[in-house]
């Protein structure tokens, strides 16, 4: 049986934040590619296959909003967690619309963020 990790892309561009999300993540067993704009996590979704999107709204040369869109077609089954300092009602039902699984408002709450990663794999391993 072969074991292969759990491949995540993190764009945001608070780079505390997201290397904050990438130490975690990647301390509890998943691999991580961290983006600071939407143009290069497009750009990673296009050559590469990964089991979840962790993305802000609020970003450089793509926003979330339309790098959610565009992963949709692209991979449509594709895992999405929005973590987002600009959230409204609205907002949030737009999302979920788009079919994103997870949104958080930042700043992030650490028990919080490990629930809905362990939501999205609950067969993975936790340390």
């Amino acid at each position: 049986m072969e074991f292969s990790l759990k491949k995540i892309l993190v764009a945001e561009d608070d780079k505390s934040l997201s290397h904050s999300i990438d130490t975690w993540l990647t301390l509890e067993g998943f691999q991580v590619e961290s983006v600071f704009n939407g143009e290069e996590a497009l750009h990673k979704i296009l050559h590469d296959n990964y089991d979840l999107l962790i993305t802000d709204i609020a970003m450089p040369r793509l926003n979330g909003i339309d790098l959610i869109s565009q992963t949709r077609h692209i991979n449509p089954n594709l895992p999405i967690m929005v973590v987002s300092g600009k959230l409204s009602p609205e907002l949030i039902a737009n999302l979920h619309s788009m079919a994103v699984q997870h949104v958080l408002s930042k700043p992030i709450k650490p028990v919080q963020f490990r629930k809905k990663i362990e939501e999205l794999f609950p067969n993975q391993v936790y340390l």
